[in-house]
């Protein structure tokens, strides 16, 4: 399943080459042994080759295994299949070769679910956000609405930060709701507010849920130069005086790779809409008014529910 690159493109907007960002090998092969995910054969598929950032449907695809709770294992597999294991495996005796080894941290099918119900509540909260959706954010607060996710429970699947973040705030949420109050004295304290029907300290609770959470998985992601598109530039026309070197960023893993897409877009202006699959209910930027899936496989499948 694939987001339309060109509703996604703006993510990707000031990179030189996207793809550079991150090339992330995926192995000939991977099982599922004892409830860890491995690389079976950890040589690199030629025929596979690199996941890379430039790839708008990396984020999307990963927090779309939970469109129905609790990922399979078999889903998992074919995922991981694809893109590859999540995190870069730390070699004790060293650094080996390039980018092209496959050296990839076992992970086990519990932590695996937790990241993409991780990721899933993160798309949720944000468009919950968006959409001012004052139900959907007392009910996060507060722990009232009873479930995981909005269709299934996650019961083999451990607590993210996200849902320890939410149970640390309600145990002290008079304290918080105290500390982050709104001082009458502040000028424009009586204009209009712009959140109309939600009380902005508790918008500032689920804010900091949100960022808290990204900035945790960009946090070794750094600033970088993309050095494959100045090779390009001097090996076909002079650099010229006004040579501005292309901005980039360097991603350790995939992961961190998947936050940066992410960041982009809760960052950008792009309008958002949620798949009308009711299967699906994934937020997606919604570039033309009249797309209402994130896809055509889910528009496809949205006809099961007519």
């Amino acid at each position: 399943m694939r987001i339309d690159k060109r509703d996604v493109a703006r993510l990707l907007e000031g990179f030189s080459n996207p793809h550079n960002v991150r090339f992330w090998p995926v192995a000939k092969s991977y099982k599922i042994l004892r409830g860890i995910i491995y690389a079976d054969d950890p040589q690199r598929d030629p025929l596979r080759g690199f996941v890379t950032f430039g790839d708008p449907d990396l984020f999307f695809s990963f927090a779309r295994l939970g469109a129905r709770g609790e990922p399979s294992e078999s889903s998992i597999l074919r995922w991981v299949s694809e893109h590859g294991l999540l995190r870069r495996e730390n070699d004790l005796q060293g650094p080996r070769s390039s980018d092209i080894d496959v050296m990839q941290a076992p992970i086990t099918v519990a932590d695996f679910r937790a990241e993409v119900l991780r990721a899933r509540q993160l798309l949720t909260l944000y468009m919950n956000i968006r959409e001012e959706d004052l139900e959907a954010l007392e009910s996060k607060i507060n722990g009232t609405d009873g479930k995981r996710h909005l269709s299934l429970y996650w019961p083999h699947t451990p607590l993210t930060d996200v849902e320890v973040y939410f149970a640390n705030v309600r145990d002290r949420l008079s304290e918080a709701r105290e500390l982050l109050g709104l001082r009458q004295d502040w000028p424009g304290y009586d204009d209009e507010p712009k959140w109309t029907s939600v009380d902005p300290r508790d918008v500032y609770i689920v804010l900091i849920a949100l960022s808290e959470a990204v900035k945790d998985r960009l946090a070794d992601v750094r600033l970088d130069l993309d050095i494959i598109d100045i090779y390009n530039r001097l090996a076909t026309q002079p650099l010229g005086s006004d040579y501005r070197s292309p901005r980039s960023w360097k991603c350790p893993d995939l992961l961190s790779a998947m936050y940066l897409q992410f960041y982009l877009l809760i960052t950008g202006t792009e309008p958002m809409r949620r798949c009308q699959n009711p299967a699906c209910g994934l937020p997606f930027p919604a570039t033309r008014k009249n797309k209402r899936f994130c896809n055509a496989t889910c528009r496809s499948n949205a006809r099961n529910y007519r």
